[in-house]
């Protein structure tokens, strides 16, 4: 059974992007079948893999509007398992090309749906905002993954992304509930950062995941030569903290699924009840 995992905070600088790619690639060499969609208009996510600026389009955002085919946008990478779809400065035109479509935002989720025979799981890589590619991500997700910095704006960007999945929920009926809270960029021996990792686990739970993800230059040089850790620099800090991570999804996706699964179709029940009153 697919799932989509939207990797998400308001809040920018807390790893999305080196999550989205190394839980991509960890996934890949644990035989699944993976699709990696770049949901930034910066492309931060392809440009790591090694697409280079020029062969960005078309990307994510020509299969959104329609423009071009999934077949004619999708990147078959030099990683085995891994596809993707690149991000680009078209997404930044997504509120006007989508904003008075028919089912705008569910646009995302009915390009997934029509692939689902090709892959099991879909990462997604947002950008650190509340917008329609956002919301399109959320509904779209089977679950998703906040990854959080231990600093006080980005437990802000967890709050604010509360407030926008309420509002979904709200709305239309369907959000996908949260897979995990992931712990990221935390330095060694910090006290402040561990009374901080304390507060989250207070507040957040068996959600919040065992693996945390710590400061490692590896990490940061990675991208800079299109690669993933585990390729980059496998006998890492990094690579070794992210192959956990990997484990800690696969584990709840296997474990979770099934209930995940029975929320959508409640919410899909509801909300198809709203439309029909």
């Amino acid at each position: 059974m697919l799932q989509t995992i939207p990797i998400v905070n308001n809040k920018g600088g807390v790893a999305k992007t080196t999550t989205s790619i190394n839980l991509s690639v960890g996934l890949a060499q644990q035989d699944k079948r993976v699709l990696l969609i770049d949901l930034d208009s910066q492309g931060s996510a392809s440009l790591s893999l090694g697409v280079s600026r020029s062969a960005l389009n078309p990307s994510t955002a020509d299969v959104l509007y329609s423009d071009v085919s999934f077949d004619d946008a999708v990147h078959d990478l030099s990683i085995p398992n891994l596809d993707l779809l690149t991000g680009s400065l078209r997404l930044a035109n997504a509120e006007t090309r989508l904003g008075k479509a028919a089912h705008r935002e569910q646009r995302l989720k009915r390009i997934i749906d029509r692939v689902d025979d090709r892959y099991d799981v879909v990462i997604v890589d947002c950008a650190p905002s509340t917008s329609l590619l956002t919301i399109n991500a959320l509904v779209a997700a089977d679950g998703f993954i906040i990854p959080v910095s231990p600093s006080y704006l980005s437990l802000e960007g967890v709050i604010s992304l509360g407030e926008v999945v309420h509002n979904v929920r709200q709305n239309m009926g369907q959000a996908a509930p949260v897979l995990g809270v992931l712990m990221t960029r935390v330095p060694e021996q910090d006290n402040d950062a561990q009374a901080i990792i304390r507060q989250v686990r207070d507040h957040y739970g068996g959600k919040v995941f065992d693996t945390v993800i710590h400061e490692d230059p590896a990490l940061e040089a990675a991208p800079g030569h299109g690669e993933s850790i585990f390729s980059y620099a496998p006998n890492s800090k990094g690579a070794s903290e992210y192959k956990e991570l990997t484990n800690e999804v696969a584990d709840r996706l296997e474990r979770y699924g099934d209930v995940y699964r029975t929320i959508r179709k409640n919410e899909k029940r509801r909300s198809a009840h709203v439309s029909n009153s």
